[in-house]
């Protein structure tokens, strides 16, 4: 069976690992497929493909999807991953800019909450600004909580100060999920809905939100995910089938300790992945093969353009 992974982070986002180092673990895990979608930007996919380059120049390294996870809805729980994303796409270059800009205010806004909550979180305990990585975002301020020993763990941290609803929470405006799912399409990416079932919807929300999406050009639902029970996965993968579209799976791995997710920790069931894998990567060329005969969704600018009028958590 290939093991894969569709679903990773590195420090280009919020993850902890570096691309060497996400590489060098997915060949010590035997992940031979291994999927970089860091959250709004696609600046770690170059230095991943170095990394796999260079492993491979050693014996072993996985096969690299590139790819991107867009935060995205009206409730900022909507995320679409994009596989085979191109980084040169200007309008997806544009609102990931955008949504960049936003993070750096709402991170202030924050440490703010926090400090009015009477948690000072010291800069020592924050990436430093010329970090690689996106900027300052709730895992970054989860994991400063957890080093002062305000919470015991990252999902902890969420609980008590900085999930929905929590005290210091503050809503970062995104685009809506169809935007995003153009702007995808344009990019010559496949785009797929991240881990439907963290998003709490109720069963008949779900399939109305996944019909409508498909309408918008979605091809795919991320249907093995840590945070999918049995039943849950039993119902994605119905609905996805008999929607005919992609079924792709993931960790979502972060590198923190104490975290469901690890590298290659799918849950159990996932009855033939090497035929999804495949069906994946036709998807991809034919997208791909799309944009450049100029059939993409002609949405895109469009779709920059009105960043910033839903919010994301």
């Amino acid at each position: 069976m290939t093991e894969m992974d569709l679903h990773v982070h590195s420090v280009f986002s919020d993850g902890l690992l570096s691309p060497d180092m996400l590489c060098a673990l997915a060949v010590r895990q035997r992940v031979n497929v291994l999927a970089l979608c860091d959250h709004d930007t696609a600046d770690g996919l170059a230095p991943m493909a170095e990394a796999v380059a260079a492993c491979r120049a050693r014996g072993a390294a996985p096969e690299l999807i590139p790819g991107v996870e867009l935060s995205a809805g009206a409730d900022g729980r909507t995320h679409i991953l994009g596989y085979g994303v191109s980084p040169d796409s200007q309008p997806l270059r544009e609102a990931m800019a955008l949504i960049r800009r936003n993070r750096v205010e709402r991170g202030q806004a924050m440490l703010d909450a926090l400090k009015r909550l009477g948690v000072d979180v010291p800069t020592e305990s924050l990436p430093e600004r010329d970090n690689p990585g996106m900027p300052l975002g709730r895992p970054h301020i989860g994991r400063a909580l957890v080093s002062l020993g305000k919470a015991r763990t990252l999902e902890e941290a969420f609980d008590r100060y900085i999930g929905d609803g929590r005290p210091a929470y503050v809503p970062l405006w995104h685009t809506t999920a169809a935007q995003a799912v153009s702007l995808l399409r344009e990019a010559g990416a496949v785009p797929v809905l991240a881990h439907p079932s963290r998003m709490g919807l109720a069963p008949q929300m779900l399939e109305a939100l996944i019909a409508e999406l498909q309408q918008a050009g979605l091809m795919g639902v991320e249907v093995f995910h840590p945070s999918a029970s049995r039943r849950d996965i039993k119902a994605l993968e119905s609905l996805a089938r008999r929607q005919g579209l992609l079924v792709t799976g993931g960790s979502d791995f972060h590198g923190d300790q104490g975290s469901r997710a690890r590298l290659g920790g799918l849950p159990p069931g996932w009855r033939d992945p090497p035929a999804d894998l495949q069906a994946l990567r036709e998807a991809m060329r034919a997208v791909r093969a799309g944009v450049m005969n100029g059939a993409a969704l002609g949405t895109g600018s469009r779709a920059a353009a009105a960043t910033g009028d839903q919010p994301e958590s």
